[in-house]
């Protein structure tokens, strides 16, 4: 029994996954960047990484989902 090798398929690799999560991280931060400026999403960044209270930093109308992405972002540049 001979085995058909599709010479069109593609070999992935996972190799790319951090680079892949990066971008992602960076899209989330466009997201982000409709509800709050750069200056702001800092920092909160800056005041999340030093323990200082942020409540008052969050603008009203964020989603439980984009304070995750905030908070992730958070840690990652930590």
């Amino acid at each position: 029994m001979a085995i058909k090798k599709d010479v069109d398929m593609e070999i992935v690799d996972n190799m790319n996954g951090e680079k892949r999560a990066n971008e992602k991280l960076n899209m989330q931060t466009a997201d982000l960047s409709d509800k709050m400026s750069i200056p702001q999403i800092n920092k909160y960044i800056s005041a999340y990484q030093s323990g200082d209270p942020v409540k008052d930093l969050i603008p009203p109308g964020l989603t439980k989902s984009e304070l995750i992405q905030l908070q992730k972002l958070a840690d990652k540049r930590s």
